[in-house]
Order: C-alpha cells, then structure tokens, then sequence
C-alpha cells in the first residue's frame, strides 16, 4: 500500500473519480473511487479523496472521518493527510482534537495550505495561541502562500483597513452581469432584504426595532430568506414585517436574482456580507438597480456590483473612503440600529446567580473567544495587577476553556481565581447579567458591536481603544451616539490607565451608570424612531438618484 500509485499503474477508476470529484460531481465520484479501491487497490489518496468525496455530502462527516484516518494510517507522516484530518474533525464538531492534529500538522510543514486557514481560529477558540508573534508569522505564511481569509477572523486578526479590502476583493465574485436599470417609479420604493439571520440573532436583536417603526406608507417591503429557522419569536415576527416573504433557500444565487427582478425590487440590501451561510453571488447576478451593503459584516465587500455601504462618521472618517469598494453612505450619528422595546434589566443586585462577588469591582469581557488575542489577554491581566481586588467575567462561548484562561492568567502573573468564566444565555438573561457588571472591556482590532449596545442598553459602560477599521472602530461609534466618547481611547495605554482609573473611582462609575440608566431612550443610539427616519432617508435619496440617472 502506498500513498498513490505506482508510477505507470493503469487505474482508469480513480482517475475518472478525481475529475469528477473535481467538477463537484460527488454523485457520480463516489461509487467509481470505491470500484478503484476494490479493483486498482487501496492507497493513501485514494482513501483521502473518498473522504473529500463523502465530506462534501450532508449529514456524512463521521464517515469522512474513519476514511480520513484510513488514508493517514497508510501514510502516518504525511502533512497534508493530517491536516486534512483536522479539517474534518473540525467539521465534525470535535474542534479541539482538530485543533491538536492542526498542530501536528503544521510541526512537519509549517506552510500547510490547509492547516494555515483553520488555525489561528481555532487557537482563538482555545486561548491556544502562544505570542502575538506567532500569530504575525502564521498570517504571512498564508499572504506568502496566496491564502485567503476567511473575513470576519482577519477583522480580529489585522487592524489594517487595505489588508482587509485586499482580502474582500480576492473572495468577492465577480460580476455574472448587468445590474437591471431602474424599474418605473411605483406608488411605494421596493426594498429587498436578503439574509440567513432573520432569526434569533444579533442581526434581528440590532434591527428588529427599525422594521418595526419602518414607514409602510412609503416602502413595501420583500423579504429574500435564505436559510429559514424552526419558527420562533423573531422568524414570526420577520414573516409578520414583510409585505411579501420569500423563502429562497433552495433557489441558487442567480434564481434568487432573478426573483428579486421579477419583484422589481428598487434597492437590494444585504444583511449579510461574506459570512456564515451567505450567497453575495446574489449581488453578483444584480437583483436591484441599487444594492446596498449593511449591518451583517463590519467591513467592505470588495465587490464590483455592490453600490454603498452604510456607515457614519466615526466607522469611516472623511479620508478613509479610499479602504471600501462601495461608495460610503454615513447616517448622522451610529451606523447601527437598536431596539428600544427590548427588555431593560431591573436595578437590583442579583451577582450571586451569575457566580459574581458582592462589593467588588467587576470587569468583563464578553465577545466571542475569537476576538480574543495575546495583545487583549495581555492587556487586561496588566489592568487586574493593577486594580487590586477587581475580578474579571470571561466569556467562554459554548467550550468549556476555563482551565485554558487558568493556564494563560497564571503565565501573566494573576490568581486564576480573579478570572470567572461565563457561557451564553437567552437574550433577556444576558442583559441581565451585564446589568450585575462595573465595566466592559473591549476587544481591539474586532470590537464588540451587538454586544457593545447591549452593554449601555443593560446601563453598564464599554471602554474602547479606537484603530483603522471599521471593525475596529464600531464600539467608539458606539459610545459617540450614547454621548460617552470619552471612553474610546487612543491607545493600549490609555486604555490601561482609563480601566484602572475607572475601578479606583466609584463616583464617576456611578455618574456614567446614572446616564446610562436615566437617559437611556433619550439617547441617539436608542432613539429607534429617529434613527429609522435618518435611515429611510438615506434609502429615499439613493433611489432617487437612480432615477434621476435615468432620466438624464
């Protein structure tokens, strides 16, 4: 048994297999690789290409997985057969032990091309990263090797606003044809919105408010989902909203254009971006004369047939145009939207149920591990040292990676016990135990966003460290609209000082908490109302400036 066939062997079974499989012909690939196996014999990429051949059909990953580890037990050094074994584990939901095998992998080819896109992911997750170095190192092996990235984990990566519209337009399809010129003017603008998280999600939480307060006199509205959720209160909700709903998840990209066209939808606005379960060939195809991007990916698209992006002045500053493929649209004050009908935790103290101690000061960090980096993790343990007493919430996600935050606050010098580890809860749940929190601290190159307005929502304040990207830059727009900029900093020192300085000063913490509280509706980031009229605004000149192009 070897890893391929002999130099000369005739195996017309295999080889047909592998064009197959390489057309995305999985069907018809499987049965002619398993004749190959019986007929021509077993080798190590044989196994290795049935194991592509069945990961690439649904609800088939654990038998990918034994196929997998047939073709590495025939070939048990082989870079590319471990790593390819890691990506499946992965997909299979057993990140950990992929995140171990990545790691071996990359111990014998440290520029594996299929070890090097998963990695720095799955380090993250597990808090399994060593220096920001090693980071550094990992990401020029993949720009050096011609990888892309996947887009929301280089926004947590860089803050380098050109890397990040280099990368957008390397994944960005390109355009398949025409956008369709505007329709005649009807008795109401047609706006389409197309996304997979018309669900319970941090999309339907931020714009659940402004479908709500939408203007039915002058828009109708379609609804194009594209990855329909068991029903729920959102789902309901959504289908409630829409003059006319649409469930396209089994329409390809160009169907679901076409359909878009036939509605004669005016502006095209995608909540989703390059993300999970996303289709942006949608946009490719053009469904509307206007497509717009918005909300569901802090960054540039890098697409050719994508018109604007919505932002505001603190997420692009004037000069900063020049890092997104779309023409900027900036609303007046937060780009994002809120709902001011959701639930506001009561002032009470309630730190016991969220494993919490009284009478002492409680930081937190609540984003997604995967925001979380050396450069974070080390500067929050250098504002424990220095906030004597202080404790900080963790959040974990759904792993359980508490002895992992152990290891890395012992290596920094601080009692793990001042490090308590948190999961996820239902949204009202969440907000309460932000409620039980002093002071949010903040991620650097991907900051929080939902997570930020739910914070000041809860009455809690977020400190910031202003960067380069929009990404980097959302928390302090942000604090802009709930009229507390000063606590977007400009560096990691100051971010430091300002966090330390905070904890030793409970009058000015009370002072912020106040505003917070007494001033919630009245602030521009949750004046739902206010901001849907800015926004709708926005939605009415860009159409009609594509009528009036036509016009002329």
């Amino acid at each position: 048994m070897t890893i391929a066939f002999p130099n000369g062997f005739n195996c017309p079974l295999y080889t047909r297999a592998v064009l197959l499989m390489r057309s995305r012909d999985f069907a018809d690939a499987e049965p002619l690789m398993r004749s190959s196996l019986i007929h021509e014999g077993e080798t190590a990429l044989s196994y290795h290409y049935l194991a592509e051949i069945i990961a690439s059909q649904p609800g088939r990953i654990a038998e990918a997985i034994a196929l997998q580890k047939k073709a590495l037990s025939l070939a048990p050094s082989n870079p590319v057969f471990i790593a390819a074994l890691g990506s499946r584990l992965k997909d299979g939901g057993d990140e950990r032990e992929a995140l171990t095998t990545l790691e071996a992998a990359l111990q014998i080819d440290e520029n594996n091309p299929i070890a090097l896109p998963l990695i720095l992911r799955l380090r993250r997750k597990f808090l399994a990263w060593e220096s920001g170095a090693q980071e550094v190192a990992t990401i020029q092996r993949m720009r050096l090797k011609g990888l892309n990235f996947e887009p929301l984990a280089l926004l947590a990566y860089l803050d380098d606003p050109q890397a990040q519209l280099e990368n957008a337009q390397l994944r960005a399809p390109k355009p398949k044809r025409s956008k369709p010129a505007p329709h005649d003017p009807g008795e109401k603008i047609r706006i389409g919105y197309f996304s997979s998280d018309f669900c319970e999600h941090a999309t339907m939480h931020l714009f659940r408010g402004a479908l709500k307060a939408h203007d039915r006199e002058q828009f109708e509205f379609f609804v194009y989902d594209l990855f329909p959720k068991e029903q729920s209160e959102e789902c309901t909700f959504v289908r409630a909203f829409a003059d006319h709903y649409r469930d396209v998840s089994d329409l390809t990209a160009e169907e679901i254009a076409d359909l878009s066209i036939r509605d004669k939808v005016d502006i095209a606005v995608d909540l989703k971006g390059d993300t999970f379960k996303s289709k942006q060939e949608i946009f490719a195809y053009g469904a509307a004369p206007v497509q717009v991007s918005f909300l569901g990916f802090p960054g540039t698209t890098g697409m050719d047939m994508m018109d604007y992006m919505i932002a505001d002045h603190v997420t692009i500053p004037e000069g900063a145009e020049q890092y997104y493929s779309e023409t900027i649209l900036r609303l007046p004050n937060c780009y994002q939207p809120n709902s001011n009908c959701r639930h506001i935790p009561e002032v009470r103290n309630t730190r016991s149920d969220y494993n919490l101690p009284q009478d002492t000061f409680v930081f937190a960090n609540l984003n997604n591990t995967y925001k979380v980096g050396p450069r974070e993790f080390a500067t929050w343990m250098k504002i424990l040292k220095r906030a004597p007493g202080s404790v900080l919430l963790f959040y974990m996600g759904s792993d359980d990676i508490s002895d992992d935050i152990a290891q890395k606050a012992e290596a920094h010098g601080v009692d793990p016990d001042r490090i308590i580890p948190c999961g996820a809860l239902p949204q009202a749940a969440h907000l309460d135990r932000i409620a039980q929190v002093d002071l949010c601290l903040d991620c650097f190159s991907y900051n929080a966003h939902t997570t930020a307005s739910d914070a000041l929502w809860a009455g809690v304040p977020i400190l910031t460290r202003a960067g380069k990207q929009f990404a980097s830059r959302v928390a302090s727009s942000i604090l802009s609209a709930a009229n507390l900029s000063d606590l977007s900093v400009k560096s990691e020192k100051l971010f430091i000082d300002k966090a330390v300085s905070l904890a030793k000063n409970p009058d000015e913490m009370m002072r912020i908490k106040h505003h917070l509280r007494e001033q919630r509706l009245a602030l521009p980031l949750f004046d739902t109302a206010a901001w849907t009229r800015d926004y709708e605004g926005t939605l009415r000149q860009i159409y009609q400036e594509s009528q009036s192009a036509t016009r002329h």
